[in-house]
């Protein structure tokens, strides 16, 4: 029941993505050649796409998570992850207007999560991986400019708490998984010159490796 619970919840949730992306602002000096957040919003198949990715996604971590307490954490990222891997795919960015207001929502639903299970080390742990992660992909921004730009360290330090709730291998498992897939699939697509090896989006690799880490990263980390 929790698991259908979640997968509704999220797909209702990823199926608003194209009502926001019409509402999101455009950027003052946007770039050459990039479509808008209202011609984003427009593509076919959209809404049905998101609410599929979103529902399988949280499906999956609810599945796996042994607390149903923390399970709206990941209808959250899910539902809203959706939207943020196909905006981040199609223009490169990650919009501070969606990251923000969900950093925090996913903050307050770990406290609540943290509050039913009467667990304060949940939060504390959540805490702490948000400011270990976020202060990792500060200097990997710093070093790497062309690899990750600031969207990704501020995705980073939504996911983080949210993976740190579950625990320490989720967090490892799931922030690795990222730069594993990253980095495959990166080559791969640029072989094929379906992307440009010195700017693609690293955002879809981020949601996906969250999911991944919160699913199993306790069986990969030990494996």
């Amino acid at each position: 029941m929790t698991i259908a619970i979640a997968a509704l919840a999220a797909a209702l949730l990823g199926a608003a993505g194209p009502y926001v992306m019409r509402r999101i602002p455009e950027p003052p000096e946007p770039d050459e050649g990039k479509v808008t957040y209202e011609a984003l919003s427009h593509t076919k198949g959209l809404t049905v796409g998101l609410a599929l990715g979103a529902a399988v996604m949280a499906g999956v971590v609810a599945w796996r998570i042994d607390h149903a307490e923390l399970v709206p954490v990941w209808v959250l990222v899910t539902g809203v992850g959706s939207w943020l891997v196909f905006i981040d795919w199609r223009t490169r960015l990650l919009p501070y207007v969606i990251v923000a207001p969900t950093y925090l929502a996913t903050l307050l639903l770990v406290g609540l999560g943290a509050l039913l299970l009467r667990d304060v080390h949940v939060l504390v742990d959540a805490l702490v991986a948000n400011v270990v992660v976020y202060v990792i992909y500060r200097i990997l921004h710093a070093i790497a400019r062309g690899a990750f730009g600031f969207g990704d360290v501020r995705l980073a330090g939504l996911l983080a708490p949210a993976l740190g709730a579950l625990g320490t291998n989720e967090v490892l498992v799931g922030m690795y998984a990222g730069f594993i897939l990253g980095a495959v699939f990166g080559v791969v697509l640029s072989r094929l010159k379906l992307v440009d090896p010195k700017s693609y989006a690293f955002g879809p690799y981020m949601v996906v490796g969250a999911v991944i880490g919160a699913a199993w990263g306790p069986s990969l980390y030990s494996f």
